[in-house]
């Protein structure tokens, strides 16, 4: 949706918030996982061959799927690679792996079929594996990766079904994405290069048709990518196709960001929201590794927030993130801007890949709020209002919130401020469409990467063509920690004027680890009123 002023904006965000919170849920909220022909619910993938019998078409003689997998899931940022499409085959030099096909045949049974794989690269080096199928039974059966060696590193996979005289009965095409030579990550360390993602760029034009555009050609070609690695595995990203907003890249293909600096829309008229996701192009985004020692990382990203036609109006953030090798940091946010202009600081977004259905990567218990003394609150979703209103209550307590990225994902996100005494009021609830639940909390495709849409408030088909986010919570305009610091001073603002602009600072203690409950409440407690944290 476009917004032109205040008055459209305000509106807009109530009806938002309106229908997000308060939609009414179907069974699946109360623990029913009802089989459904929707592509966005459950069952994903082979769970969803012979599933949904009654809805395949009459001519449908074998219904099948297939899989590729590595034998050992590296993290995509390992192979200088980000968010590669859900349905891709990610592959390192010398990797191994699996090919898993389930198929039903609905006309007759085909005893003596096989299940054979290829490269397009290496149409002669094929795997077999026998299956057999019965009228209407499921078959599944698995069968081994050809040998990599020699595969291009832009690749298709192809797995086909042929029966006892060698007709092929089915097939099925898997792009591979395959990476020969790896950068060299540190264990501990930033690190300045250019992720690689080789899908393009999905354009939508004002017409409403979809385009695309070179990744490569997205940006100025002297700008790069920063990631930040840690000695436990995790990988804190800044990568172009985000705006430089950065984010925990997970080892399962999805990320956790923080949110930034949105501000509430100026009087005098822009298109949409106020804040640096807008900034497709990087016209005002930068991020630079400031110190990169053993035992300190320290990387900032600084920015305006702007409209959706690239509109600024003077107020800057820069955001210092500072990491240790133990797997936490800080993200001090430092505000420049007209004084008392609403800020909104904090927001849990998922980022999800292309052809990822946030049922089928995310898990229900998304989030946890820990205390000192122990007590623990999960927010599971869907979240329901009226059944989990409770969670919100305060303490006058600060929390220490964990935040899953994904079903499979072993480490999990931590934010924590000491002053903020509140928990979080917002709680985004789920999409629905043709009657069916959709999604567990908000989604949308015009960010990160993709360019041209709005802020919308519905699923679309761009699930299939580019990176998408879910918002899980947020703290909005009014809710925010005391600052470190609030001054007013004389300076020029982002455009040249001179004019009195208020500075405000905030810190957070961020990290990505799989500590328990305990030991994640005690060391946090042993890092408050310390150098890295003294507030």
């Amino acid at each position: 949706m476009r917004f032109h002023n205040h008055g459209e904006w305000l509106a807009g965000v109530l009806l938002a918030l309106s229908i997000i919170l308060v939609m009414p849920l179907n069974g699946m909220a109360e623990g029913k996982e009802e089989t459904s022909s929707h592509p966005w619910r459950p069952p994903f993938g082979l769970d969803r061959v012979g599933q949904l019998s009654s809805n395949h078409p009459a001519s449908t003689i074998l219904e099948a799927d297939a899989e590729a997998r590595p034998d050992e899931i590296i993290n995509p940022v390992d192979l200088g690679t980000i968010l590669v499409p859900n349905d891709w085959l990610l592959l390192g030099p010398g990797q191994k792996g699996t090919i898993e096909v389930a198929a039903i045949s609905h006309d007759r049974n085909i005893p003596n079929a096989s299940v054979i794989a290829w490269f397009e690269s290496k149409p002669n080096s094929k795997s077999y594996i026998p299956i057999s199928m019965k009228k209407n039974e499921l078959a599944r059966t698995q069968c081994p990766l050809p040998g990599i060696e020699g595969i291009s590193e832009e690749d298709f996979l192809t797995v086909a079904i042929m029966n006892g005289e060698e007709e092929e009965l089915w097939r099925k095409e898997i792009q591979v994405l395959f990476v020969p030579d790896p950068p060299i990550l540190p264990e501990f360390g930033a690190t300045e290069l250019k992720l690689r993602y080789d899908a393009p760029i999905s354009l939508l034009n004002r017409d409403g048709s979809l385009d695309e555009m070179d990744y490569d050609k997205g940006w100025d070609p002297s700008l790069s990518d920063v990631v930040v690695s840690l000695p436990n595995g995790s990988r804190f990203v800044f990568w172009r196709g985000a705006s430089y907003i950065p984010f925990w890249a997970g080892q399962y293909n999805t990320g956790l960001c923080y949110e930034w600096a949105e501000t509430t829309p100026p009087p005098d008229g822009f298109v949409d929201s106020i804040e640096p996701l807008m900034d497709k192009e990087l016209r005002y985004s930068r991020v630079e590794i400031l110190e990169n020692g053993p035992d300190r990382v320290h990387v900032r990203w600084s920015y305006q927030s702007c409209d959706f036609n690239y509109k600024v109006w003077g107020d800057f953030a820069v955001e210092d993130y500072v990491f240790y090798p133990d797997g936490f940091g800080t993200r001090t946010l430092t505000l420049t801007s007209e004084p008392d202009r609403e800020y909104e600081l904090s927001e849990f977004i998922l980022l999800t890949p292309a052809n990822a259905y946030p049922f089928e990567v995310l898990p229900s218990n998304l989030i946890e709020a820990l205390f000192w003394d122990g007590e623990k609150r999960s927010f599971n979703y869907p979240f329901q209002a009226e059944r989990d209103k409770g969670l919100l209550a305060s303490r006058n307590q600060p929390a220490i919130f964990r935040v899953r990225l994904n079903k499979r994902e072993q480490l999990s996100g931590i934010y924590f401020n000491p002053r903020d005494l509140e928990l979080p009021q917002i709680v985004f609830g789920p999409f629905f469409d043709q009657g069916a639940m959709v999604t567990p909390a908000y989604w949308g495709s015009h960010w990160p990467l993709a360019r041209g849409k709005t802020t919308g408030g519905s699923i679309d088909d761009r699930i299939n063509l580019t990176p998408s986010h879910n918002s899980l919570m947020t703290w909005g305009f009014k809710h925010r920690p005391d600052p470190i610091e609030d001054r007013l001073v004389e300076t020029k603002d982002a455009l040249g004027k001179l004019r009195t602009m208020q500075i405000r600072k905030w810190r957070w203690l961020i990290g990505m680890t799989d500590l328990s409950d305990d030991q994640l409440i005690e060391t946090v407690k042993s890092l408050i009123g310390t150098e890295r944290f003294p507030e």
